[in-house]
């Protein structure tokens, strides 16, 4: 009996807010879980950082849990490993995945019947000059032998969580203020003594540091990031300029749908369209950044053309 085995693995992941997408993978071995080196991510607080391995061998697919904490479940069932086959449904903390139906036919079983009547005759000897060639019968393709082939699974795909458009301005911004930073703190050592100068410096440095983690942060959706920019927010409440900005973005910080896009729970693919609240604050957020930038430019203006003004002591 001769097994060709498909090429073609998918799955639909399925999140408990009712989001769903079709997944492929690509090979013999993929890592399932929340890390995001793995070759499925899940983003789901209660699955592991390597949950489970999908493994594809010459007896089809199978799953097997690699020590996760919540455990694998398939049909309902707790398992360790167990063989995967179409229509299966495994459960990875709270995110649900079903083996779904090749778009190809995956499987052909032949008989030894078939086998017999399938194969070639041998072949005939190749004639020579002195005698006439022998008439030989061809066999068609669709009555060769198929050769087994290794079982693969398909194209190694990413499932991203979906990155709200507010969440993208804010990360910008603070890649910004990663070059703003440090040219303000030079800027400012200009007018002062070496102490001063080296206090600038250093404050600048410091400050850039902290815009790139924070960029890097809410670019990935890190938990922290969301604790960080609240806290910031709350801080920038008491700067006049960045007084309006920073109670919009901490009103969005707040929002359930930021905070269940923070926990893994929010919606998942990145070609989700953002809806109208999410257009609404990052409309609201640049408006109100550029205005205290505006506002900070006069200050330091004003302030600078009053000291000029003052006579010398």
């Amino acid at each position: 009996m001769i097994l060709l085995e498909s090429r073609d693995v998918k799955f639909r992941v399925q999140y408990p807010n009712g989001s769903g997408h079709e997944v492929e993978l690509e090979g013999t071995v993929a890592i399932v879980g929340r890390d995001p080196s793995c070759d499925l991510v899940l983003n789901d607080v209660k699955c592991s950082r390597r949950h489970a391995v999908v493994e594809a061998g010459p007896h089809g697919l199978a799953i097997r849990d690699t020590g996760s904490a919540n455990g694998v479940f398939l049909n309902g069932k707790k398992v360790d490993r167990s063989a995967l086959k179409e229509g299966d449904v495994f459960r990875l903390g709270d995110v649900l995945l079903t083996v779904l139906p090749e778009d190809m036919p995956g499987t052909l079983v032949m008989g030894p019947e078939e086998l017999e009547e399938a194969t070639p005759p041998p072949p005939a000897p190749r004639p020579s000059a002195s005698a006439p060639p022998r008439n030989t019968e061809t066999v068609p393709p669709y009555m060769r032998p198929a050769m087994a082939a290794p079982a693969t699974m398909p194209r190694r795909t990413r499932l991203e969580a979906h990155r709200p458009l507010p969440l993208t301005v804010l990360a910008i911004l603070w890649m910004i203020s990663v070059l703003l930073y440090p040219i303000t703190g030079l800027a400012a050592t200009r007018s002062g003594g070496v102490a001063s100068t080296a206090l600038a410096i250093v404050v600048g440095l410091a400050l850039a540091v902290v815009s790139a983690g924070m960029a890097f942060g809410l670019w990935t959706g890190r938990a922290w990031a969301r604790g960080a920019q609240i806290g910031i927010a709350a801080l920038g409440l008491l700067v006049c300029p960045f007084t309006l900005a920073s109670a919009v973005v901490l009103a969005y910080m707040l929002r359930p749908a930021t905070t269940a896009h923070f926990s893994g729970k929010g919606p998942a693919g990145a070609s989700t369209p953002p809806d109208t609240a999410e257009l609404t604050f990052t409309g609201l957020i640049m408006a109100t950044v550029v205005l205290g930038a505006i506002l900070a430019a006069g200050v330091a203006f004003f302030l600078r053309a009053s000291t000029t003004a003052l006579p010398p002591r």
